[in-house]
């Protein structure tokens, strides 16, 4: 969409990108997670989880963006603990079979597994399926992205370890907040370089936080999602 982004900037039209970024585009700014922050709390959690030793296996899609900054977080934070080792990174390619599968062939065969880490939100409701069919909840540590709903009773059920949590809600309200703003006080120009600009109106990222749910709060998780 980088084309259109610009096109639509160039005849002074506001754009801001919401959850998903288009970082060579010329939008104003990106709403939505830090995905290497929330990468770095997955590769910090599964380090305690496994007490700093053990076999990975990453599930993600290799070709998005965000997704990228959140496998080089998860890396570059379990990269502090020498025990422990990523032995597969599966691209699922978007497609919830190929996860289930994927979970299926690697508990059944001979090579170990002590955990998997999905960085998007799909996969990891067909692996902690796979895993509560074996009878492996809290033997083989799942740690999930979002809070579906399928994701949500697993942790529930102890299947699954942990989830990152997003806040899409947060996301779209800044955003629709921010473009009111940039509608109604539109700088004079929507193609300056804001992010050398020392008085630019405004900011290169608004970061809406991630954060750890698991068996000690989703309680109130749910609660609090009612």
């Amino acid at each position: 969409m980088t084309p259109d982004i610009n096109s639509a900037l160039a005849q002074g039209i506001p754009v801001l990108t919401v959850d998903s970024d288009a970082p060579d585009s010329k939008r104003l700014f990106f709403v939505g997670t830090d995905n290497y922050r929330a990468g770095t709390l997955g590769g910090k959690l599964a380090a305690k989880l496994l007490g700093g030793k053990g076999n990975i296996v990453v599930l993600t899609i290799p070709s998005q963006p965000n997704l990228k900054d959140r496998l080089h977080g998860f890396e570059d934070a379990i990269g502090e603990q020498q025990g422990l080792k990523v032995a597969q990174v599966v691209d699922m390619k978007g497609d919830p079979t190929i996860a289930f599968d994927t979970a299926k062939q690697m508990l059944d065969g001979k090579n170990k597994v002590d955990a998997f880490v999905c960085l998007e939100a799909i996969s990891c409701p067909e692996v902690g399926e796979v895993v509560n069919r074996q009878n492996m909840g809290g033997k083989v540590k799942v740690i999930a992205m979002d809070t579906d709903q399928r994701t949500v009773d697993l942790i529930q059920k102890g299947v699954i370890s942990a989830t990152i949590a997003q806040r899409p809600y947060t996301m779209g309200y800044y955003g629709a907040k921010l473009l009111d703003d940039l509608h109604h006080n539109k700088p004079s120009s929507l193609t300056t370089n804001f992010a050398q600009d020392p008085k630019s109106p405004v900011p290169t990222f608004v970061d809406t936080g991630s954060f750890v749910v698991d068996k000690d709060n989703i309680s109130a998780f749910v609660q609090g999602s009612k």
